[in-house]
């Protein structure tokens, strides 16, 4: 038999899960890192915008984290400086080493597509790229 709950009684059991939700918000170790628990963040982010002198309202909204969770993450970061500043240096290191590494490719990948013959469908679509590109300049200034 199935039962209704009442308006009130839904209410108080959403707010129940919501505040159980709260109550759980943790910093989760795992091979990644530390990250913030109900979220895609790590504290790396937190960190780095904290670095960057970010309020905790930009790093709610920069990160869609709550207060609660910067919060958290911002304590974490106070008990652990040291070693995360010396982790994200290196993680920063190798981001910037993998984006040039990408950026090598890329341009690689372009000087071979240039070197191609021109087929009329790629003028075209050139053509159409150029115009669109200026369009969107001539918008930009006014």
């Amino acid at each position: 038999m199935k039962t209704t709950l009442t308006h009130e009684e839904q209410i108080t059991s959403q707010v129940q899960t919501k505040t159980e939700i709260i109550l759980n918000y943790r910093i989760l170790e795992t091979n990644l890192g530390p990250l913030i628990s109900h979220s895609r963040s790590s504290v790396y982010d937190v960190l780095q915008a904290k670095n960057k002198g970010h309020d905790l309202f930009r790093i709610c909204v920069t990160y869609n984290l709550n207060p609660v969770q910067v919060q958290i993450a911002l304590d974490y970061i106070e008990q652990h400086q040291q070693r995360l500043q010396v982790e994200l240096k290196e993680i920063l290191r190798q981001k910037a080493e993998q984006e040039r590494y990408h950026k090598t490719i890329q341009a690689e990948v372009e000087q071979k597509i240039a070197q191609l013959p021109m087929t009329p469908e790629r003028t075209v679509f050139y053509q159409h790229l150029r115009k669109d590109r200026l369009t969107q300049k001539t918008q930009t200034l006014q």
